[in-house]
């Protein structure tokens, strides 16, 4: 098969920008070096949907990132991804900023925003320290899960015939007759145009095709995960005043209860997602001077995201060697947010028309932790496997477990179940269900427990004779 677009990189812009092409009838093939979609970056975000008053007008964060959050509504209602408008406080001592971050917004076209002094911040979040003066309400910011988004965009693509090859690390790229030849050692694909959207790895990749490098930068983003229940901010997300180099550690809401506290913005020569004693240690000072009632004792889990920039701004372009190729990179905070119109962005690059044709919607999740004891007694009437729980602090049943193992993208790893059902996520993080998962995986997929990895190919759970 010949493809209209290749897109190299299974992050959520690179899911995006296949959902959108596929959207509008291409025929397109993603391929991502990992054993899953959102395996680097994106599974890292802090799932922020911005509103878009940060961003320096006119320029391509800001106009995308206000665009972007606009379909995000739809899209995940579309795609049955959990979201939810639940809107954002900026807050400092510093009214002269919180005033240059209203007059920014509303230049970037941003609605729903007031600039609030101490009492109105109080009434929202009475947490807040005694050095805080005053803030800023962003109405329209959201939350969403950016990994299930990522996912959920890669799987309607495939239902419609988009082709995901996972597993697959760039190795030849050549001109054939009718468009270009990639090659992993194994797979050979042609197409006729090229997206790379790889992140921290474009010079890599560029190398390769012979493209277009560029001055990348790293900055590593250290977080806390918070048990549910670990503190009450309202349902916000709550940031500071920002600074030239980061938005700040933010404390937020998430879709799924928790309690995401981070990152850092640490300058990194690599994209090593290790975490630090130091960055953590910033973190939580720096959220103590913004809430009085924040519990890091509730941490269930720590991690790290490495976010790639080239300049002050995304890089969203045809390659100035070969117009077959677009690059996209420095695609930076809020990326996440402006992933949808970076799609679009992306399709005029192409020359192609937005215009989209009728296609095949994902069935709806079935979600039991959400759900009553009557809806779930006649779940477990027509199929008994909904009524055995495999992981308890999430209650996640055996029979969710086996819908994502045969979902049109098929998990493989411990990890990917995690994000696509959310077992291992809880307190424990997995100490009680992991086996249990590995088990199904392995039954379902017709292999050996002991080729079940937690991620990638490299991360084998069990090595050597279990007998």
């Amino acid at each position: 098969m010949i493809y209209d677009v290749a897109i190299i990189g299974g992050g959520v812009i690179g899911c995006a920008i296949l959902n959108k092409l596929t959207r509008i009838g291409k025929k397109c093939v993603l391929l991502e070096k990992g054993s899953d979609v959102s395996v680097g970056t994106t599974k890292a975000n802090s799932g922020i949907v911005h509103a878009g008053f940060d961003a320096k007008p006119n320029t391509l964060k800001a106009i995308l990132n206000v665009k972007g959050a606009k379909l995000f509504p739809g899209l995940c209602k579309e795609l049955d991804v959990p979201f939810k408008q639940n809107g954002a406080l900026v807050i400092g001592n510093d009214m002269s900023v919180v005033n240059s971050l209203y007059e920014r917004g509303l230049q970037n076209g941003v609605q729903g925003l007031k600039v609030l002094d101490r009492q109105a911040v109080l009434e929202k979040v009475p947490s807040i320290t005694d050095n805080i003066t005053c803030g800023l309400y962003a109405e329209t910011s959201a939350i969403v899960s950016p990994y299930e988004f990522a996912i959920a965009l890669a799987e309607e693509s495939v239902i419609n015939g988009a082709q995901v090859v996972l597993n697959f690390t760039l190795s030849d790229f050549k001109k054939a007759s009718e468009g270009y030849s990639l090659s992993d050692g194994t797979n050979q694909i042609i197409a006729k145009k090229i997206v790379v959207a790889v992140g921290g790895a474009h010079n890599e990749v560029a190398e390769i095709l012979n493209a277009t490098k560029y001055d990348l930068k790293y900055r590593r983003g250290e977080y806390y995960l918070l048990d549910k229940g670990a503190m009450d901010i309202g349902g916000y997300t709550i940031f500071p005043l920002p600074t030239k180099d980061s938005k700040g550690v933010l404390i937020s809401a998430t879709t799924s209860g928790n309690i995401i506290v981070g990152p850092t913005s640490i300058p990194s020569e690599t994209d090593s997602t290790i975490t630090t004693k130091y960055g953590l240690d910033d973190i939580a000072s720096k959220a103590n001077s913004m809430l009085s009632n924040v519990n890091l004792r509730k941490n269930i889990r720590v991690f790290s995201g490495v976010r790639t920039l080239v300049g002050d701004d995304f890089v969203i372009e045809k390659d100035s060697k070969n117009s077959d190729i677009i690059n996209v990179t420095g695609i930076c905070s809020p990326g996440l947010s402006a992933s949808p119109a970076i799609a679009e962005y992306v399709l005029d690059l192409l020359g192609f028309e937005n215009k989209e044709v009728v296609i095949k919607k994902l069935e709806p999740k079935i979600r039991t932790q959400y759900l009553s004891s009557n809806e779930i007694n006649k779940l477990i009437a027509k199929e008994p496997r909904y009524g055995k729980i495999v992981c308890r602090c999430e209650g996640i049943t055996e029979m969710e477990i086996i819908n994502a193992i045969n979902s049109p993208l098929k998990p493989t790893s411990v990890d990917a179940i995690k994000r696509r059902t959310r077992a291992g996520m809880g307190r424990c993080q997995g100490g009680f269900c992991f086996l249990k998962v590995m088990e199904l995986l392995a039954k379902e997929h017709n292999i050996k427990i002991d080729d079940i990895t937690k991620e990638n190919q490299n991360s084998r759970i069990i090595v050597g004779d279990i007998r």
